[in-house]
């Protein structure tokens, strides 16, 4: 009891230090930079703690405006989101970014396509919250495009298009486009497929360059070798490490002004030969298991040495990955307790590495969403009727903030939850005259739900009035 309070106080000492930050920098034309392995901003010193929201582009101005304000109120100063929307055709509704067909990507830069990113860039801008922009992703199980976008009132059983993360196109989108029986790692090592994404990300780079609401740019979304389309067998670590290399090396000739981590879950690969990493950590049997082998593809400390990325990433989901092998009589009990190791490995990791790191992702799922449950390589929720899993709510306040004050205590620089659930959103086009008199709409969610709106009553004010900034 007394480890659970003084874990909620040591989250709120660094949401309060966090939003210090967003009143003294709200308006600051500075950009965050790294200084002796932390983050920067305008010669203080940056941690940040924020959430997940893919969707945001999705939505209407309202409920954009809506949204950042409800996150900025909650004290969260960082936001990840999707900077890529990739389609195979033109949709029926909703936002798109990109059509990628027959070889060939077309980018969408009118009304309903980068021009919506534009607004998300403005918004955040408007409420002193920097944006992490991710540029591509790993998961995109194929399926029909819907006919309607999660935005848009439809009756019917079918997932609308944007409802889940992996439903934004991505690495799998690309390869079916170019390569149709490819596998997954063409991606990194297919030269034209390579130029298509280059071509991509200069339009989204260049188009934001200046821009102080942006934290950086995230390379993609967990990348691995393979995804629900099988990789090679020629993919390793090294597959990965190179591509990175290049796409970040391509990145800084366009803008100088932001930060570039690669996005990966943060696997390693301790027996793999290093390209970039000097200092690196040394195989252990306090280390096992699938995180530590390579089996992913990753090697996450040769990535972190790579020249042009500024500082490493990684990603937190025990309902999708174990990360660390053993038995326990509860699943929360093994959760809770892999979670605060895998954060202070990565804490170890930014020390070693001398750059900073960051927990971009985040979550454990509640009973009460399970049902909405959707693993990132599927289409769909959980079929009815299999057994709930999914912890108390308790126990997931209490993961996220003995999560944070391992991060907090350690050098971890920064940790956003996944993901943020908004209330109140009028998802048909509405708009609501009075700002308090709310739609009963919710924004999409995988099962990873964890804020809903306002209701929570911790506001930035609140923190700030009552706790101190951290030293």
């Amino acid at each position: 009891m007394h480890l659970q309070l003084w874990s909620v106080v040591a989250l709120q000492v660094w949401l309060a230090s966090a939003v210090t930050l967003v009143a003294r920098n709200n308006g600051s034309t500075g950009f965050v930079s790294v200084k002796n392995g932390r983050f920067n901003l305008d010669g203080s010193l940056y941690r940040f703690y924020g959430t997940n929201a893919y969707w945001v582009h999705m939505t209407t101005d309202y409920d954009l405006e809506l949204t950042f304000h409800d996150i900025a109120a909650a004290g969260f100063n960082v936001v990840r989101t999707w900077a890529h929307n990739d389609v195979s055709s033109k949709p029926a509704s909703g936002p798109y970014f990109q059509i990628l067909s027959d070889g060939k990507g077309a980018i969408n830069e009118g009304e309903d396509g980068l021009k919506r990113l534009d607004k998300v860039v403005a918004t955040a801008q408007k409420y002193g919250i920097k944006l992490l922009l991710t540029l591509t992703n790993n998961w995109n199980p194929a399926r029909p495009i819907p006919k309607v976008a999660w935005n848009r009132r439809a009756n019917t059983e079918e997932l609308p298009r944007g409802f889940l993360s992996n439903d934004y196109g991505g690495i799998d989108a690309y390869v079916r486009a170019f390569n149709p029986d490819g596998a997954h790692d063409l991606f990194y090592t297919d030269r034209a497929i390579i130029d298509a994404f280059k071509n991509y990300v200069s339009h989204v780079v260049k188009r934001y360059a200046k821009s102080p609401a942006v934290l950086g740019w995230e390379l993609g979304n967990d990348l691995r070798c393979s995804s629900t389309v099988p990789s090679s067998p020629n993919c390793n670590t090294a597959t990965i490490t190179n591509w990175a290399a290049e796409i970040s090396s391509y990145i800084k000739t366009l803008d100088t002004n932001h930060l570039i981590t690669p996005g990966d879950g943060g696997f390693y690969c301790l027996n793999c030969p290093k390209k970039f990493a000097k200092e690196f950590t040394k195989p252990s049997p306090s280390l096992p298991g699938r995180s530590f082998d390579g089996s992913y593809g990753v090697d996450t400390e040769d990535l972190i040495a790579i020249p042009d990325i500024d500082f490493g990433s990684f990603q937190l989901f025990p309902d999708q990955t174990e990360y660390f092998p053993s038995v326990e009589d509860s699943f929360a009990t093994k959760a809770i307790g892999d979670g605060g190791k895998w954060v202070a490995v990565h804490s170890n990791t930014a020390t070693l590495l001398g750059k900073p790191e960051a927990l971009t992702a985040a979550a454990i799922i509640p009973k009460e969403h399970y049902s909405s449950f959707a693993p990132f390589n599927s289409t769909s929720k959980i079929p009815d009727g299999t057994p709930c899993g999914g912890v108390e709510p308790f126990q997931v306040d209490f993961a996220f903030t003995s999560w944070a004050n391992i991060a907090l205590h350690g050098n971890v620089s920064g940790v956003l939850e996944y993901q943020w659930q908004q209330s109140g959103l009028t998802s048909h086009g509405t708009i609501h005259e009075n700002w308090e008199k709310r739609a009963l709409t919710e924004s999409p969610q995988d099962g990873s739900a964890r804020y809903n709106g306002p209701a929570n009553g911790q506001n930035a004010d609140q923190f700030a009035a009552s706790l101190p900034p951290l030293d």
